[in-house]
């Protein structure tokens, strides 16, 4: 059965902010601004697309709605110490899922019909359990629906996808340099000169970033990190993807893109899949499951793509045969929102 889908891709260039963490402002107090301010954003964009789409003949039984990679971040060179590093964590792991419930609950379904969030990633440092001196990444989606069930209490059920691949932008401050981790101490390598020696038993890769004058951490590139679902007051392994009959689909964070994980997944047999990034160009070939009809990429700005014109980077792939073929066309309806409709069967 064919179904009519929609999407909005919200394009931003991230994680920069429109205004600076004032001297005496606390990273929270510059925390919580910031991430209100995106949720008002992105709330205003979704409606006033919405209400230019009041008219249009598409009709579709679902809108999905994209943000880019690290929308809900603020810069990293923001952050003077380790505290403020750890109160930055315990108040992204809260306070984004309150936003992103927000945002479901100003649409009512009856009003502005079925909508799927996928609202950019919120990108954290926790210390690593196997070395305390090293980070993990968790780079994360928060997705939520206005249309789904809801516990006792209201609040909307939430999904949460995370990015397994670290990559340099993901928390670059004023710079950073790569290493491995061999007997519990970092060799800074330049990938264009390492020796082949250096990764001779497979050591941990590490990136080393500066994220202000004041503050050094070490990440380990690849995360351990595991999709979840929101039943009940708790979260329980595998996403919520078959939120529709017919159009089960999939999450990839940038340098994820192609990986699959397809058992983290409700519905393994995924045929719309989604790429949040920042700095993920697609060629043409790219080889995907062979489930997938369409890749939806939003990596946020205007950009060159890999033929080297300049567009938009918020596009929609047709995909044949597990492997990405042509760019669909696309039409700007907001200063900042690009429509993409297609069927998917």
């Amino acid at each position: 059965m064919k179904q009519h889908v929609q999407v909005l891709s919200l394009q931003a260039s991230t994680p920069e902010t429109l205004s600076i963490r004032a001297n005496d402002e606390s990273i929270l107090s510059f925390a919580q601004r910031e991430t209100h301010r995106r949720k008002e954003h992105l709330i205003d964009a979704i409606k006033r697309s919405l209400r230019a789409l009041k008219n249009d003949s598409f009709a579709p039984q679902i809108t999905f709605v994209t943000a880019p990679e690290l929308y809900w971040n603020i810069p990293w060179s923001s952050v003077r110490n380790v505290q403020e590093l750890r109160q930055l964590e315990a108040f992204y792991r809260r306070a984004i899922q309150q936003q992103v419930r927000q945002i479901v609950d100003a649409f009512a379904v009856k009003q502005w019909g079925r909508l799927v969030l996928l609202p950019g990633t919120i990108a954290l440092l926790t210390p690593s359990k196997k070395n305390p001196q090293r980070y993990e990444s968790l780079n994360y989606v928060v997705a939520g629906n206005n249309f789904g069930k809801r516990p006792l209490w209201g609040a909307p059920y939430i999904s949460l996808w995370p990015k397994r691949n670290t990559a340099l932008i993901d928390y670059m401050g004023l710079s950073a340099q790569q290493a491995v981790e061999i007997n519990n101490e970092l060799i800074i390598f330049d990938p264009e000169t390492a020796s082949p020696e250096l990764f001779d038993d497979d050591p941990p890769l590490v990136f080393v970033y500066q994220l202000s004058d004041t503050l050094s951490v070490d990440v380990y590139e690849l995360s351990t990190a595991t999709a979840k679902h929101q039943r009940g007051c708790r979260l329980w392994p595998l996403f919520e993807n078959s939120l529709i009959p017919y159009v089960p689909f999939g999450v990839d964070i940038c340098a994820d893109v192609g990986l699959g994980r397809l058992d983290e997944l409700r519905e393994p047999e995924v045929k719309l899949d989604f790429l949040i990034a920042t700095g993920q160009p697609i060629p043409a070939g790219l080889e995907l499951p062979p489930s997938v009809q369409y890749l939806v990429r939003n990596d946020g700005r205007t950009g060159l793509s890999p033929d080297g014109t300049l567009r938009s980077q918020c596009e929609v792939w047709t995909v044949v045969e597990g492997k990405t073929r042509s760019v669909l066309p696309t039409r700007l309806i907001t200063e900042s929102v690009w429509l993409h409709q297609f069927q998917v069967h």
